[in-house]
């Protein structure tokens, strides 16, 4: 009996496989940005926050990218758990390349951003394995937006609903992207014998514009 044969995985580059990943996460930032905007919101408007206190806590942030940089983020941080060293390296140092500019940014906001949050997911990984990593970068992102430093505000950071709420778009939006190119795909400097790296569709416009959160 003859057994199937198994396809050689093809090869992409780095740069290339970070493109493709990169396009992926906007599609997915900008499909579940609604729904994290509105929830971040909505706690903040229950809290008596002068106009200063408001104007520190959102008008100065812009939330789409803070978001999209978390997007990446969580997803990236599965990269030295999948990939040998070197690889795993090669792919991170792409990524803080190549995320600024699928931002719409000339700037290191979002590239430094991810690497902030990808440091705190691996280090709270390493302390305790029941951590959630979608649930480190949601309390990432709202002490980057001065909710643990502003009295009105702080007692969000406890509330475990809010939080959970919060870190919703993220645990069931994000897809395991780097897994599955890993099961698909090996990484290499020839790809002669590669197609194009598709992506998948999202439900989405094809291009996320930044933009500012709106004010109250």
């Amino acid at each position: 009996m003859r057994l199937p044969s198994t396809s050689p995985k093809k090869f992409i580059s780095p740069q290339n496989a970070v493109s493709a990943f990169l396009k992926r996460m906007t599609k997915v930032a900008k499909h579940t940005f609604p729904a994290w905007q509105k929830t971040l919101l909505a706690g903040i408007e229950d809290c008596a926050l002068g106009y200063d206190q408001r104007r520190e806590v959102i008008e100065i942030h812009p939330l789409d990218d803070h978001y999209f940089a978390g997007v990446v983020a969580l997803e990236a941080a599965k990269i030295r758990t999948l990939f040998p060293p070197d690889e795993a390296s090669e792919l991170l140092a792409q990524i803080g390349d190549q995320v600024d500019a699928a931002a719409g940014r000339n700037d290191r906001l979002v590239s430094d951003l991810v690497f902030q949050l990808v440091n705190k997911v691996e280090i709270a990984a390493s302390i305790d394995s029941q951590k959630m990593p979608y649930d480190q970068v949601a309390k990432a992102l709202l002490q980057r937006l001065s909710i643990d430093r502003i009295e009105a505000t702080k007692h969000l950071m406890d509330d475990f609903l809010y939080r959970h709420t919060l870190g919703e778009p993220l645990a069931l939006g994000v897809p395991q992207w780097w897994r599955a190119f890993r099961d698909k795909y090996a990484l290499g400097s020839e790809e002669e014998t590669a197609p194009p790296l598709r992506t998948q569709t999202a439900p989405v416009s094809a291009q996320r514009r930044p933009r500012r959160a709106v004010a109250f």
